[in-house]
């Protein structure tokens, strides 16, 4: 699926209410918002809302609607109850997110390690 179509689709999930949400749940200087990935990352795209809400697309087509972010000044982790062995670990750097991503390939039932690194996009740019 190419990257506009997995953009648009996952825009199209993420309910504006849902970015209204407060604050409160994310710590100073968390990367609230939109990102696509800028190297070929098997995780495409993310969008984090501020109540700790996340969604992802994947570079397969596949979509999680109901994961979860935490941000402690520091470390951004992403987790998934569709996908519990995936792994994301990332850390900010010049306006990038630059992680350490592990995801569980469902049809080998492995284990695959990428370093990916992301860029934020503004809805309005697609």
């Amino acid at each position: 699926m190419p990257m506009r179509s997995l953009i648009r689709t996952l825009l199209g999930l993420t309910a504006c209410g849902a970015c209204a949400a407060s604050a409160a749940f994310a710590a100073e200087g968390a990367p609230v918002g939109f990102w696509r990935t800028t190297n070929q990352c098997f995780l495409a795209v993310f969008v984090l809302t501020e109540n700790g809400h996340a969604q992802t697309a994947y570079d397969s087509g596949e979509q999680e609607t109901n994961a979860a972010w935490t941000w402690d000044g520091t470390t951004l982790m992403i987790t998934s109850p569709l996908f519990p062995k995936d792994k994301f670990t990332g850390h900010l750097a010049d306006d990038h997110v630059q992680a350490d991503y592990v995801w569980h390939d469902l049809d080998k039932d492995q284990l695959n390690q990428q370093a990916c690194v992301f860029e934020r996009i503004m809805p309005t740019k697609l």
